[in-house]
């Protein structure tokens, strides 16, 4: 593979499979990313774990801050009059209790974004449940990474949205107990003030796949 291409494929993949999680690719998406899939196959063929085979970690925070840790500058910065870009730590005010996890499979997430669109919130559930890759709440931030967990949606509202949602807790019932608890999991915490937001687990990248 060209490098051109293995860069292409390492910047888009991952926007793809992001806005796969939460809301139905369009035709075209779906052909890049089926041939993106093929291409990564065909350059690593011992590889056989498909693209979806990762974890979506949902994380749920509440009462958090943000504390500007920019760097000084250095002596070279200084000579050549550049500036330090702005960064970030997220500051919880209880670790223990103003976070909470949970892990799902790839596939399993996109099943629960099927059923949200039967149950009609296809045009909310990218918006209640932002997702984002290789960036944890404990990472030093940029301004781009504060201002993304500062928009997260209003936890009431998504507890609302989901209350609202018509035959939701019957077609997950239907579906299996699995579903039941995710389902739970979402509802008790928006309710008790968390906003959730979903992490796409990156592939190691010593392994050829971003």
């Amino acid at each position: 593979m060209k490098i051109e291409e293995e860069r292409r494929i390492a910047k888009r993949m991952p926007e793809l499979r992001r806005k796969e999680l939460t809301s139905r690719l369009t035709s075209e998406e779906q052909q890049e990313l089926d041939l993106m899939v093929a291409i990564k196959a065909e350059s690593y063929p011992d590889r056989t774990k498909l693209q979806y085979a990762e974890t979506v970690r949902l994380t749920a925070i509440r009462n958090f801050t943000f504390k500007e840790v920019t760097r000084k500058k250095s002596l070279f910065q200084k000579m050549l009059k550049q500036e330090n870009l702005k960064e970030y730590e997220l500051l919880i005010q209880d670790e223990d209790t103003d976070v909470a996890q949970y892990e799902l499979h790839f596939t399993f997430a996109l099943e629960i974004r099927q059923l949200m669109e039967e149950v009609g919130l296809s045009y909310d559930w990218p918006k209640m449940l932002p997702a984002i890759d290789d960036l944890a709440y404990s990472d030093v931030m940029e301004e781009d990474d504060k201002a993304w967990f500062e928009s997260l949606p209003d936890y009431s509202w998504c507890s609302a949205k989901l209350q609202e949602a018509s035959g939701l807790q019957e077609k997950a019932a239907a579906h299996g107990e699995e579903m039941v608890q995710t389902i739970d999991w979402l509802q008790t915490y928006w309710e008790n003030g968390y906003q959730i937001y979903a992490d796409i687990d990156p592939y190691d990248n010593n392994d050829g796949w971003e």
